[in-house]
């Protein structure tokens, strides 16, 4: 851990080892620590910014560069800061580059070093063997990384490391993980025995994954002055409006949690606009286009804008906080610089069985594009999946979209690990003719669902004993699809759809893509070794595909 605070000496002392009998002086009590971010600052800016308002640290928030000669910067940044902490974000796909950065620093200073984020939440035991780090947090950080500060104040505090809830460390030559992520089948090994104390270790503080509380969320304030080097420019600004889901979605890893915790309409828009005061003295530089294009509104199609996109796992579960931020965002200025983007659950927009008036009315006059997680038109596939909707609740939503005259997004998925060659055809079908129905439809897809490490699909897939140590040897084998789980032909017939699909994200090119998604797929059947059952699959998809035209055709 970090060495005891003390009052500043004349002349600070020169970097050393922080675990070393040796270590420097926390000059003043605060800790400098440096977060080094890809892109947006998502979740560290929240991190340091309770730090810092706190008292606990002066932080620093630098965007990690491309390449060599902003590499060179950094380092040089980093010198010149001398941090007693470095600090990076890790997600999927994003582990060989972070061990690279871990690398670097090694080289130029003695900071410890600290990850977090959804892959070291998902598996903090692992990603800190991987990586060599020091120190990885599992779960919102908030409070954990501001109780690593305090403890690193006090002596013995290496002894201490067992009280931070969510911390991943290095004791004795071991790893040790202050939470006790479950196995497969929902247990730990500790569930099903008696502690001393006749309860389970689930039960106390920190063998639970952190979570930050409400009042934490709210007393914080993002704290824009900590950022430095952000000078590339950026297609938008983003926020975190919420934490928390109380769906059971079979496929989400749910790293929030059930427990919904959002920020009020108020602080939220005040966020907004403290970002926006920062683009304007040009610390924060965005790229903007005419995102309203496809709006019914001809002023509106002139407007060039950036994205205000809120990451909330439901915006519209709390329609009041919705509808009153909508009403705070009408009245200001913001709306000529931004489109805001927000995500949804279609339930979330009814009110007994039809669209919710009041809010259907904000829609239609601010105009967000609203990301509605449909995931399939198919609703056998959504029961499997435990959604909260039903296919007859989200064509309700989408009607109601329809009148608000504007662009939305639909997330669909295209297969799971049980699904057929038929029930992918056939879920096709059903959000092909869908889309024709609603030509304002935007698609975003994805072939498969991923067996996220803690979701209930992973959880499936091992009880069934489909996840052999072939296929799955390393932890980062979680966050991307295994068509290897699959039958053979459904996975090739979804990654083929996929392909085209991917354009049906621009209502320009939407519905040729879907046309073509379906003629690959027929294509590809009609390749298929003779049989009868492909003989029967043939048929379903001229079928299908023939419907498909038809209604393109009579323009449905």
């Amino acid at each position: 851990m970090l060495p005891e605070a003390r009052n500043p000496p004349e002349q600070p002392s020169s970097a050393s080892s922080l675990t070393a009998p040796d270590t420097r002086t926390v000059v003043g009590g605060r800790i400098r620590v440096l977060f080094g971010c890809f892109g947006w600052p998502s979740g560290v800016l929240e991190v340091a910014s309770w730090a810092k308002r706190q008292g606990l640290a002066e932080p620093l928030i630098v965007q990690l560069p491309s390449d060599e000669s902003g590499r060179r910067s950094f380092l040089q940044r980093l010198k010149r800061f001398d941090p007693h902490v470095v600090g990076f974000r890790l997600e999927g796909g994003g582990l060989d580059e972070i061990k690279r950065w871990i690398a670097a620093v090694r080289g130029c200073c003695h900071a410890e070093i600290v990850l977090g984020g959804p892959t070291p939440t998902s598996h903090p035991g692992e990603v800190l063997d991987e990586c060599g780090a020091d120190y990885v947090f599992a779960g919102e950080a908030e409070e954990a990384f501001a109780r690593f500060l305090r403890v690193a104040r006090q002596r013995n505090s290496k002894d201490r490391q067992p009280e931070i809830s969510g911390l991943a460390y290095r004791y004795g030559g071991r790893t040790c993980v202050n939470t006790l992520p479950p196995d497969g089948y929902g247990r730990t090994v500790l569930d099903t025995q008696r502690l001393v104390c006749s309860n389970t270790l689930r039960c106390l503080r920190n063998g639970v994954r952190p979570v930050a509380p409400v009042e934490v969320i709210a007393a914080n304030r993002l704290d824009w002055s900590l950022l430095t080097g952000f000078d590339g420019e950026m297609d938008g600004l983003y926020f975190t409006g919420g934490r928390g889901c109380p769906g059971s979605c079979t496929f989400c890893a749910r790293l929030h949690g059930n427990d919904v915790r959002n920020k009020s309409a108020a602080q939220l828009l005040e966020e907004i606009a403290d970002a926006d005061a920062k683009v304007a003295e040009g610390t924060i530089k965005l790229s903007r286009w005419h995102l309203f294009q496809h709006v019914e509104d001809p002023a509106l199609r002139k407007r060039r804008v950036a994205w205000a996109a809120i990451y909330d796992e439901d915006f519209f579960l709390d329609r009041r906080r919705a509808i009153e931020f909508f009403r705070l965002w009408d009245k200001g200025p913001l709306p000529q610089r931004y489109r805001i983007s927000l995500q949804t659950n279609p339930c979330s927009m009814l009110a007994e069985g039809s669209a919710h008036d009041e809010l259907l009315y904000w829609i239609d006059r601010v105009k967000p594009m609203v990301q509605l997680g449909a995931e399939s038109f198919h609703d056998d596939l959504l029961l499997r999946w435990r959604k909260r909707h039903s296919v007859r609740e989200l064509e309700t939503v989408l009607t109601a979209l329809d009148a608000t005259r504007q662009d939305y997004t639909v997330f669909q998925l295209l297969s799971d690990f049980d699904t057929t060659p038929e029930e992918l055809i056939e879920s096709l079908r059903r959000m092909t003719l869908s889309a024709l129905r609603h030509r304002r439809m935007r698609i975003a897809s994805s072939p498969f669902t991923i067996p996220l490490y803690d979701s209930e699909v992973r959880k499936r897939l091992e009880f069934d004993g489909r996840l052999c140590r072939s296929q799955a040897t390393h932890f980062t084998d979680y966050e991307r699809p295994q068509p290897g789980w699959m039958d053979p032909l459904t996975s090739e017939l979804a990654d083929l759809a996929d392909a085209e699909l991917q354009y049906a994200l621009q209502p320009e090119h939407r519905n040729g893509a879907l046309l073509q998604a379906f003629e690959a797929v027929v294509d590809r059947i009609g390749r298929q070794r003779p049989s009868w059952r492909i003989r029967q699959l043939q048929d379903q998809a001229s079928r299908a595909l023939e419907q498909v035209k038809d209604a393109q055709f009579q323009g449905v």
